[in-house]
């Protein structure tokens, strides 16, 4: 491959899912730009989730240059299609431990290789140096003491010193998000993996510039890469949505739970996904409207309020419920009592995924 100048840190073959295809293999995508609120109609794949020279290593060889970009490229940006067909294939309900890691490995990329992290690194150090701009003394010197190094330079110097601490920062981010990429990978092994369907066509998925979200299942909010009771997620395509969940679940299993959701878990899902984003929203064509048109019926005071009360039931009850599935097992009386006592519940009553337990259970003869 050709030396890349144009890095994508969310990989093309990810965006594609979320793509109208045009001519000659050209994906196009809707945008919606969340510093100014402009929304960018069926933009390439090509032009969007790209820094230039994010992954270049400093070296004079451009085979050592360019090695992280090319082992993204091999290793991840192709191996997407193979692990996106594999997760919403609904016939897959079981995959190799190997599997699973590349499973692992290949969706918690998308954490880690954005440039989120090292541009907060970068305010930092702009926040850092402009402080110090203020300390300069009657020769125009600056004396400063960062991160244990001291330091003495002209203040007309001091773009030139921040420039070179940026570049310091983005080395130490390509070999720290490695490290922690690789052991957060073994971290997660022994986790629980569901694929989530969205039935509804008129209440389809988006995604983002920063698409992999880590938060504390109560409270939606980050609490640290190794929070025991984090919940990942990442959205797919329009329609499946993925759930990592947490390792005090975890059964040991190599399954692929396969569920089945409805608007109000699209509605919370898209709103997890605009508040992760970094600035982009990336949609199929015309989601973004759709998106927008369920925010605003959900926001409204009158169904907001009651759909609170619904969303935080089912979700406290769905944690029951498949803890009495994981316990006792699926034709358990304990399992069917209590799936008979949520669908009698005005909040569980529609229920699609309890819907379908209930159908299965139907046909094995058991309700």
């Amino acid at each position: 491959m050709s030396n890349p100048i144009k890095q994508h840190y969310i990989p093309r073959s990810y965006l594609k899912n979320f793509s109208v295809e045009g001519r000659k293999r050209n994906y196009f995508v809707d945008v919606y730009k969340m510093d100014n609120g402009m929304l960018l109609e069926q933009i390439s794949t090509k032009d969007i989730c790209f820094e230039k020279n994010i992954y270049t290593i400093p070296a004079e060889s451009d085979e050592v240059k360019y090695a992280l970009e090319k082992h993204y490229a091999e290793n991840v940006d192709s191996e997407f299609p193979k692990i996106y067909k594999l997760l919403v294939d609904e016939k897959v309900l079981t995959v190799s431990q190997e599997q699973k890691i590349q499973i692992l490995y290949v969706c918690l990329s998308l954490y880690f290789r954005t440039p989120r992290i090292l541009n907060l690194q970068k305010g930092m150090n702009k926040q850092i140096f402009d402080r110090a701009a203020h300390t300069a003394n009657e020769h125009g010197l600056i004396k400063m003491n960062l991160f244990g190094e001291k330091m003495e330079f002209h203040i007309d110097e001091i773009e030139e010193v921040k420039k070179q601490y940026d570049e310091r920062s983005r080395t130490a981010f390509l070999v720290n998000h490695l490290e922690q990429w690789g052991n957060f990978v073994k971290y997660k092994y022994d986790c629980t993996i569901n694929v989530i369907k969205i039935e509804d066509s008129n209440a389809p998925i988006i995604t983002c510039d920063n698409p992999v979200s880590i938060r504390y299942f109560e409270t939606n909010k980050f609490q640290g890469l190794y929070d025991p009771k984090a919940v990942i997620t990442l959205p797919l395509d329009r329609s499946h949505y993925l759930e990592i969940h947490p390792n005090d679940y975890a059964d040991g299993q190599t399954r692929i739970n396969r569920l089945t959701q409805d608007r109000d878990y699209v509605f919370t899902t898209n709103g997890v996904t605009q508040q992760n984003a970094e600035n982009l929203l990336v949609a199929y064509k015309g989601d973004i409207d759709k998106h927008f048109d369920i925010q605003n019926h959900y926001e409204n005071p009158e169904n907001g309020e009651e759909f609170l009360k619904k969303a935080k039931y089912r979700a406290e009850q769905a944690l029951v419920l498949f803890d009495v599935l994981k316990k006792k097992g699926f034709v358990s009386k304990e399992f069917i009592g209590k799936l008979k006592e949520l669908l009698e519940h005005p909040y569980c009553k529609d229920d699609i995924q309890m819907l379908k337990y209930k159908k299965v259970l139907s046909k094995m003869g058991k309700w």
